[in-house]
């Protein structure tokens, strides 16, 4: 019986070691103002997977901070244990940093959260200590709405980084081509 007692100690410790620990951020126009792009976006689809990312196309209604696209991809780690569900149809107001054009992305213990129907539910209040319509009512006052673009020719245009992999392989061709290019100079400029 003591061992089923130390085991299920040591169980219980192993889950507060990852626990999600985020700091409280008092909401202030200096600290939302580090962030390249702030908005109230709506999540259109969610594309799980990408380079240990979830990527969500969102659709702005409400622009602050960042280029003016209707249509963001904005990037939620996915390996993180603050990781917070997200789901189509949901509205969020977003805090992020840029990545290319028109991505972005979230820290999960930033500025950034969704909308609850019920403040009861709304556990970024924790962390944030205002409520979510408190926010978007600060930011209305702090920062200038950005009339975002209706032409989405640019919105999801192939400007994609490489992966790791893929960035090995640019190296290692561009180091046997300049090479290459060493080996004719040489060979013919002598």
């Amino acid at each position: 019986m003591g061992k089923l007692n130390y085991l299920l100690v040591f169980l219980f410790c192993w889950q507060l070691h990852y626990a999600c620990q985020c700091p409280v951020i008092q909401w202030t126009p200096e600290v939302a103002n580090e962030y390249d792009v702030i908005a109230r976006v709506v999540i259109k689809k969610i594309i799980p997977h990408q380079n240990h990312f979830l990527v969500a196309e969102v659709e702005v209604l409400n622009l602050f901070k960042g280029n003016a696209y209707k249509n963001y991809k904005v990037l939620f780690p996915e390996n993180d244990e603050c990781a917070v569900p997200v789901n189509e149809g949901e509205e969020w107001i977003i805090y992020a940093k840029s990545k290319q054009i028109n991505s972005c992305q979230v820290d999960w213990c930033g500025l950034s959260r969704k909308k609850f129907t019920n403040d009861a539910e709304d556990f970024f209040i924790a962390t944030h200590i205002i409520t979510y319509d408190e926010e978007l009512e600060k930011l209305k006052q702090h920062f200038p709405e950005i009339k975002v673009s209706e032409d989405t020719s640019y919105a999801f245009h192939k400007n994609i980084l490489p992966d790791r992999f893929e960035l090995y392989i640019y190296l290692a061709l561009s180091v046997i081509g300049f090479l290459l290019f060493l080996f004719i100079a040489k060979k013919y400029l002598k």
